[in-house]
């Protein structure tokens, strides 16, 4: 989806920054909702009942915050549009985030071609998402390999998620690009492409991938895996995880 065509809804409690960033959005999207709190934008998702593409919320803020907010909206049977978070501190960490579904965190000061970039990025089709990629093939490469797709998820040694996966790690890792070629043998089949290594977890030897591109057989397979799954998070915390998070809000 193109700017120009998505409904973005802002819910920000600093009347300055909620007037400066609608005003940025205001001028390359659709349609503007804006709410100071996460009452008043779960009010205007009711009214609004899917209608509503991308949501770009502060993450601490009074009445109700924007955790509470994706909380009640991911329990909700409802169409469940995107969301970016904004912050000026939190205690969120981005595992967490991304485990709950959230497609970014943005720091404040916010900056508006950062802001317009990521929320573009959020919007896109994965089909259309993953196929490109510009520039040299990073540095970092990860290599694995298991008996076949099944066995790695039953063991929990990987997990996908909406725009990514967790693994469990044979190798030290770095956060920053990464190409990977991950291969499962009865299939026949090596998961290859790029992605940026989001977060680590080394006392677990486990990291977090956001895809960036897919060769194309790993893209169809990826893309008709995440159609079959449906998963919630934009990439899981730990490998099975997200599957509990799904039965849990069914």
């Amino acid at each position: 989806m193109e700017l120009k065509e998505a409904n973005i809804l802002l819910v920000e409690d600093e009347p300055f920054l909620r007037e400066i960033m609608g005003a940025w959005l205001e001028r390359v999207v659709g349609r503007v909702f804006s709410a100071e709190n996460g009452r008043e934008a779960a009010k205007i998702l009711t009214a609004n009942k899917n209608k509503i593409d991308l949501i770009i919320s502060d993450v601490r803020m009074p009445v109700m915050d924007g955790i509470e907010l994706l909380k009640r909206i991911n329990a909700s049977s409802a169409r469940r549009p995107g969301m970016i978070f904004i912050t000026g501190f939190s205690d969120l960490t981005l595992r967490e985030a991304f485990e709950m579904g959230v497609e970014a965190i943005l720091e404040k000061p916010i900056k508006r071609e950062e802001l317009l970039q990521v929320a573009k990025t959020c919007l896109a089709d994965v089909e259309e998402l993953w196929q490109s990629h510009a520039g040299a093939a990073p540095e970092t490469q990860l290599k694995a390999a298991f008996s076949s797709f099944a066995v790695a998820v039953r063991e929990k040694r990987i997990g996908f998620g909406r725009r990514g996966f967790c693994i469990k790690l044979s190798e030290a890792l770095r956060e920053g690009p990464v190409e990977f070629a991950i291969e499962f043998r009865d299939e026949r089949m090596v998961l290859s492409g790029w992605g940026l290594v989001r977060w680590i977890a080394p006392e677990e030897a486990m990291a977090g991938i956001e895809i960036t591109y897919l060769d194309q057989p790993s893209r169809d397979w990826v893309i008709a895996h995440l159609k079959k799954t449906k998963p919630l998070a934009f990439i899981p915390s730990s490998p099975g995880l997200d599957r509990l998070l799904q039965s849990k809000v069914a």
